[in-house]
């Protein structure tokens, strides 16, 4: 037993320097971290051992297999690096390329154990994750505004959750509209929810075509042609789009009208848009939504077995009778790289009956708080 937590220690360190920025300085120091907490001596120094293309969670299955009591969070924690390296490394490119700052974050915590892994898809502008949010509280520090704690959610769409708890509208769209200008990506938030942000990288309402012309002034406001009334607000003048906004808002609320208000880089700057829509009902595969469920980002439950069904085009076992309606809808042919296509363009049509059925107003009542 102690050569085999011996080697598993082995794996866990060549991980966490090949993936967690752990130090050659410093692996020592965190091996006999790790052993400590699974309850292993005479180690006799770091091991090189390969651990393939095994995942943090598998490795910690491992060690708890020959050390019951484990304590996989503080295992992890001694993995990981210290909240100010993390925070340095992330600053420090922030400020040349947030597309290189973010990726690194995500990487960072999906590898630690700190963010849910997998990729998003996407079909008809409406974007898809596996829901697994391991929300951990290990915030970095973005400035939006003012500096804010921002914690990685998902790797998928890089979603992550930003604490403030802002109620004023005109300050929703400041907050908003300082988020995207300094980071790109969009930025979503339930008016009179739970006092978070939601951000991510793209979202269904910046790809919707106009329906209907409010106005076409120096702020440019439609009504989306969307699941549920929608209106964006854009234009040139970035004060004068964030007032106008922050107005749209604020008369839903004193409506009574439950909406979500977000805002989405564009070429142009930030556009804002105002989803009447209540929370998404959870169902079998999909996860109840957040404020992204409203703006088309919407979790569902784990396929990766159903996928591998699909590509292969095999039958599909008892176990995962529960898929069979989309089972029956995509075919159940073979589709191998083309399989999580076509289960996205299927989830995104029950997801949008789904969010079609959440409308908090009709489309008059939301064209009328335009004014």
């Amino acid at each position: 037993m102690k050569s085999d937590i011996n080697i598993i220690l082995g794996k866990l360190i060549a991980y966490a320097r090949d993936n967690l920025m752990l130090d050659a300085l410093d692996e020592t120091y965190t091996l006999n971290r790790i052993a400590a907490l699974a309850g292993a001596t005479d180690l006799g120094g770091v091991k090189d051992c390969d651990y393939g293309d095994a995942t943090l969670g598998a490795l910690l299955n491992e060690l708890e297999a020959v050390a019951p009591a484990l304590d996989r969070a503080a295992v992890t924690d001694a993995l990981f690096p210290l909240p100010h390296t993390v925070n340095y490394y992330f600053s420090d490119t922030l400020g040349r390329s947030p597309k290189k700052a973010f990726d690194f974050l995500f990487d960072l915590y999906a590898f630690g154990g700190f963010a849910a892994d997998g990729e998003a898809y996407s079909a008809d502008g409406f974007t898809r994750y596996a829901d697994g949010k391991a929300e951990n509280g290990r915030a970095v520090v973005i400035d939006a505004n003012g500096e804010l704690p921002y914690v990685p959610l998902n790797r998928g769409n890089n979603i992550a959750v930003i604490d403030c708890d802002d109620f004023m509208s005109d300050d929703i769209a400041r907050r908003m509209a300082a988020y995207v200008t300094n980071y790109g990506g969009a930025i979503a938030t339930r008016i009179g929810g739970d006092g978070k942000y939601y951000a991510c990288d793209i979202i269904a309402p910046a790809a919707a075509k106009a329906k209907t012309k409010l106005a076409d002034g120096a702020v440019k406001i439609s009504l989306l042609d969307y699941p549920v009334p929608a209106i964006s607000v854009g234009g040139l003048a970035k004060n004068t789009v964030a007032a106008a906004a922050a107005k749209i808002i604020k008369a839903a609320t004193d409506e009574k009208l439950a909406c979500v208000a977000a805002c989405a880089a564009k070429d142009e700057g930030a556009e804002f848009y105002v989803i009447f829509a209540n929370p998404v009902s959870a169902s079998e595969y999909i996860s109840a939504g957040d404020a992204l469920a409203a703006c088309g980002v919407f979790g569902t439950v784990d396929f990766s077995e159903f996928t591998q069904i699909l590509e292969k085009g095999t039958a599909l076992p008892a176990d995962l009778s529960a898929f069979k309606p989309l089972y029956n809808e995509i075919g159940g042919v073979k589709l191998g790289a083309k399989a999580s296509v076509k289960l996205t363009e299927a989830l995104v049509a029950v997801f949008k009956k789904s969010l079609a059925a959440a409308a908090s107003a009709d489309e008059a009542k939301a064209t009328a708080l335009v004014g």
